[in-house]
């Protein structure tokens, strides 16, 4: 919903709230640029099989001649159904009656506001309303009246291609000789067929002649529209050029004269006793509003404890009345459009929503920034007030210059109270401009700008209101969006939490980018008075752009292509989240399995993404391919080693020599785990822990260890020396011992005990396991190497060392 601040209503009309559901904002962006290519039949095409059928048939044998008879009797069946069901004629010229009286009477009331003087804020938003409503009317009367007509013309055209085809099978199939029955035959369609003909041109016709005099009204509801806009213009053009007597002048002091009182003591009165609600006007907004807070209130009643726990979102907890309405009553006004309300009517939604605005966030904001929400809150609501009781002019100046002044004394003490309250550089820099400009309100208004210190004074307040409003309720968005998440991924585990909040995170971003593309910066344009309703301002800003070559990139062209992109981005994000989730390891993938197939799936998403993006944009995909042919020269002579490492990253993906996660080692490369397969490169992780980025050709062309392709077994060999002289069967067993002992080995292999030499000091041995993980290699022979030491020392068994036999002879003398 909005907060509306009235009296800029002498600037700039109300901002009126479009239907803007989010859910479709990213499907509206994309279908934006190609709703004129489908528009013209798009409704004509489901109204019958038959017309289909608008080519010349090829001539059919006499075999089919009956049996295209008999359809002809069932089509014509079906024609007469149709006009049998056409709209209600009585009706509609009722319509277009009340709609010429209505326009009739607006035009009078414009007559009397041109001539009025200085028109009342009440009757400028009440005339206006009257002017839609009336447009509104028009357009939802003929929409009906133009498909009938579109519907009728597509029978008849059916019905004379139909009629040539007959004529030109009878021409050829009716001779001297042709059988009775199909004579007959031909007979019967052709006068079935100029039934339908006669049944249908009178009717279509009469609905002719029912869209000439509706559409007669056309022209003077765009005269009536033209006046009004050129009487709004001037109203701006009063912000330059209006002079009022300044406040200090015994001209305005004049004014408070008796019939100032009197006229604020009706508007009381009127206010009291007003009982022009038009809530069955929007029944199913406020039933939608009803069902919002119900849902939410119960939503938050019974996860309540969880809401508490979140340090976010707990302010919400223990506050289920208040959360239900701010959430109900501000989704409600963002998804229907109340551009006819009452101003009592406005002023008692403002209350709700501003009451339980502030009570949601008592406890979470700082005193100084408590004290800001709560202004701009009653400010809101004054400002409602005195616009539902039509306050005169001179009281509405007192107002805005009192309030003025107090804003400014407020905005310096708050700057004062910086070093205290440890107000951050920009809030002190919003401060500054917030008491400049309001010395500039306060300045206009004194001085006789009032009607400029008027447009100044509501532009701010409703602009402030309103993104506090977004961003709290964005907030709120998010965390709903998370929990939802949450809930249904507790029961099937899809993704992690930390997956979840990352997901969460990129989805409101990308919500929020559209929310204030397509809504609230054209809401504030409107608020600042560029545009008179949002619809037209929505329609200008997304048409703003460039030309590129025959080609125009718009606004809107270039948000649908971002979202594509983003889109991308995200599908591919959730779909590696996914297949990377710990759940799908009990399948039969193995995690480099499904780290190809996340990698592959991210660049195949992420292109046809870029590609989607191009094509909204409005180039030629022809004309792409082209280009990349021609670069395809410059591949061939200058990125031949990037084209090289690009197509050996496909075939690592594909063939999978080599996966993530797998242990491998090369000539050039120590032993190091495969962590992320590019494109162009792929990155290893040494034992040091460091990345060691190796382009791709090396890992294709080149020969490979990979220990962990087929199976993470590996093949330990241990050499063990001993001294001459042990006892040899003692060594082997006490070997083959320790290599059963290690959890680490295959329980079912056994190991191998081998005397392999004799050496100069030593008695050469070998002790063979085999190790459950390759990865493990290190770790697992030194605890082995460990047990046979401490085993050794037990049974007495010597390791052998360096020793040198020196024989010394006496020489005999």
């Amino acid at each position: 919903m909005s907060f509306r601040l009235p009296y800029s209503k002498i600037i700039f009309e109300h901002l009126p709230l479009h239907k803007i559901a989010f859910i479709f904002l990213f499907t509206a962006s994309l279908l934006g640029n190609f709703e004129n290519s489908y528009s013209q039949d798009s409704d004509n095409a489901g109204s019958s099989k038959d017309q289909a059928q608008v080519q010349l048939a090829s001539v059919p044998g006499i075999s089919e001649i009956i049996p295209l008879a008999s359809n002809i009797e069932v089509r014509l069946l079906r024609t007469q159904k149709i006009l049998s069901d056409t709209i209600n004629k009585n009706a509609l010229v009722g319509s277009l009656k009340t709609i010429n009286s209505n326009l009739d009477s607006l035009q009078i009331t414009l007559n009397e506001l041109k001539t009025s003087g200085t028109p009342s804020l009440n009757s400028i938003k009440t005339f206006n309303l009257e002017l839609q409503a009336v447009i509104q009317n028009f357009k939802e009367t003929n929409s009906p009246l133009t498909e009938e007509i579109s519907k009728i013309e597509g029978q008849r055209k059916m019905w004379l291609n139909e009629q040539e085809n007959w004529l030109l099978w009878e021409d050829s199939l009716v001779t001297k000789n042709t059988p009775e029955q199909i004579k007959i035959t031909f007979k019967k369609s052709n006068a079935a067929i100029n039934t339908a003909l006669e049944s249908l041109v009178p009717k279509l016709d009469e609905l002719l002649r029912l869209q000439e005099s509706s559409y007669k009204i056309q022209p003077k509801i765009e005269i009536l529209q033209d006046e009004f806009e050129s009487f709004s213009q001037q109203n701006k053009e009063l912000v330059i050029l209006d002079q009022s007597d300044p406040m200090f002048s015994s001209e305005f002091r004049d004014k408070f004269n008796p019939e100032l009182w009197e006229n604020t003591r009706k508007g009381l009165v009127e206010l009291s006793y007003t009982n022009k609600f038009s809530g069955a006007v929007y029944f199913w907004g406020f039933l939608l509003g009803i069902i919002l807070f119900i849902s939410v209130y119960l939503l938050i009643k019974k996860n309540n404890e969880a809401i508490e726990s979140d340090s976010e979102y707990k302010f919400l907890a223990n506050k289920a009345f208040a959360s239900a309405l701010f959430i109900s009553i501000t989704t409600t006004f963002i998804l229907i459009k109340f551009d006819a309300m009452q101003a009592t009517e406005e002023l008692l939604i403002a209350i709700i929503v501003g009451v339980s605005f502030c009570y949601l966030l008592k406890d979470e904001l700082k005193s100084w920034e408590k004290q800001i929400v709560y202004l701009l809150v009653l400010l809101v609501l004054l400002n409602d007030f005195f616009f539902a009781i039509n306050l005169p002019t001179p009281l509405i100046r007192i107002y805005i210059t009192i309030i003025s002044l107090v804003l400014i004394l407020l905005c310096v003490i708050w700057l004062r109270k910086r070093r205290i309250e440890n107000i951050s550089k920009i809030w002190t820099f919003f401060l500054l401009i917030g008491a400049l400009y309001f010395g500039i309100v306060f300045l206009a208004e004194i001085s006789g700008k009032e009607v400029l210190a008027l447009y100044l004074f509501d532009s701010f307040i409703r602009t402030a209101i309103q993104l506090t409003l977004y961003a709290v309720y964005l907030f709120i968005f998010h965390g709903a969006l998370k929990w939802l998440l949450v809930y249904n991924n507790s029961k099937q585990k899809y993704l992690s939490t930390e997956n979840i909040s990352s997901s969460v995170n990129q989805l409101t971003w990308f919500i929020t980018f559209l929310t204030i593309a397509y809504y609230i910066l054209p809401q504030l344009l409107v608020t600042w008075g560029g545009y008179s309703n949002l619809q037209e301002a929505n329609r200008n800003l997304m048409a703003l752009g460039i030309n590129v070559g025959d080609n125009r990139i718009t606004l809107q062209l270039l948000i649908a292509s971002i979202c594509v992109l983003y889109g991308s981005y995200i599908v591919s994000s959730l779909f590696s989240r996914f297949m990377m989730n710990k759940t799908l390891d009990e399948k039969s993938l193995d995690k480099g399995t499904r780290l190809s197939i996340a990698q592959l799936a991210h660049y195949l998403i992420m292109f046809i993404g870029f590609l989607t993006a191009i094509s909204v944009l409005g180039f030629d995909l022809t004309n792409f391919t082209i280009i990349l042919s021609a670069l395809s020269v410059g591949i061939g002579f200058g990125l031949q080693g990037l084209v090289n490492n690009f197509v050996s990253g496909l075939i690592l993906l594909f063939e999978r020599p080599i996966r993530e996660g797998d242990a491998i080692e090369t000539n050039d490369v120590p032993w190091s785990t495969v962590k992320q397969i590019g494109l162009r490169a792929t990155r290893l992780v040494t034992y040091e822990q460091s990345d060691l980025v190796v382009p791709n050709s090396e890992l294709v062309y080149k020969n490979v260890t990979n220990w962990t392709l087929n199976n993470r077994l590996r093949n330990l060999i241990l050499p063990i020396g001993v001294a001459y002289g042990s006892d040899i069967p003692l060594v082997m067993k006490t070997l083959m011992d320790a290599g059963k002992a290690n959890e680490y080995l295959v329980k079912n292999s056994v190991p191998t005990v081998l005397f392999r030499s004799f050496g100069d000091s030593v008695l050469n041995l070998e002790l063979r396991v085999l190790a459950k993980d390759a990865n493990r290699g290190l770790s697992i022979t030194s605890a082995i190497y460990q047990d046979i030491y401490q085993r050794f020392d037990k049974a007495n068994i010597k390791i052998a060392y360096p020793q040198i036999d020196v024989h010394l002879f006496k020489k005999d003398q």
